[in-house]
Parts: C-alpha cells; structure tokens; sequence
C-alpha cells in the first residue's frame, strides 16, 4: 500500500512540474510589457478626501533602448479625470512639468495606437498623452501634473 502511494506521489511530483502546468503560462508578456510596468509610476490627486485624478506614467526611455539615446525625456502618461465633464487636460486647466520645466511636446495617444498599445490599460476612461522635455541633467526626474486650484501629483523616476 506504501510502495503504491509512493508511486503515486513521484508520478503526481514530474507530472505537476512539467512546463505545461507552469503558473508563468498565464503571465506570457513581451518584453517590452515588462519592462513598462517596470518604469510605471502611480499617483492620486485628492480633493475633500476623494480621488479627483488618477495619473500614472511610464518613462519611455527606460522602457525603448532606441529613446535612451535621444536628446528628450519621453513619458506615456495617462490621466483619468473622476467628476469632470471632459478628459482633456487643457480643459480641466492641468499642465505637466518635468523639474519645473514645461513640456515641448504633448500628444494625445488614441487607444487603438499599435506603437504603445502595450503599454496602455486596457479601459475607456481617461486619456493618454505622449509628453517630451528637454533632455534633463542629473538622475533625479519630478514629473508633476498641476494646476491652481488642486494639490498636484508628483511621480519620481531615475535615469
């Protein structure tokens, strides 16, 4: 009876090790996928204790060897406006800076974008935006998302 559980137990052992029960087959992204939620921060702007902004971005020079080289910092930053009749960030007087510096260029990314789609939530609420900056010195990046009336969102990266 012993020498037939045992049996058992070592076929059941090589069975459930073998590649196709690997839990990892559920998590089969590309690199570059990895890589984004890698360099992908998060924050929340609140307002009287409730969420008001929802912004999150990914450092793209991190994310595409080919961007490191360039003479920009290039963020994919998704914004998600909760009480607001319109998404945009020019409606809803928001601005970002990068170490205080404004952008030289903001893009809105569509969702159906094949070159960043991804890197990009799967939902239908907010917007995303491709931002670049001048190229920064040092390794410390404050990316900010503010304006006059609320408290702004600050994301830290490193170079």
């Amino acid at each position: 009876m012993y020498k037939m559980l045992f049996l058992l137990f070592i076929s059941l052992f090589f069975i459930s090790c073998g590649p196709k029960n690997s839990a990892f087959r559920y998590f089969e992204k590309k690199d570059i996928e990895t890589r984004g939620v890698q360099f992908t921060k998060k924050t929340d702007l609140l307002k009287d204790e409730e969420v008001s902004v929802i912004f999150m971005a990914t450092y793209l020079n991190k994310v595409d060897k080919k961007l490191s080289d360039t003479k920009n910092e290039i963020f994919l930053v998704f914004t998600y406006f909760s009480n607001a009749e319109t998404q945009s960030i020019k409606d809803n007087s928001y601005k970002f800076l990068l170490n205080g510096k404004e952008p030289i260029f903001i893009e809105k990314v569509e969702k159906e974008n094949e070159n960043f789609k991804d890197l990009m939530l799967k939902n239908n609420w907010g917007n995303y935006y491709l931002v670049k900056f001048d190229l920064i010195d040092g390794n410390n990046l404050k990316l900010v998302l503010t304006n006059e009336k609320s408290s702004k969102g600050i994301l830290d990266f490193q170079k």
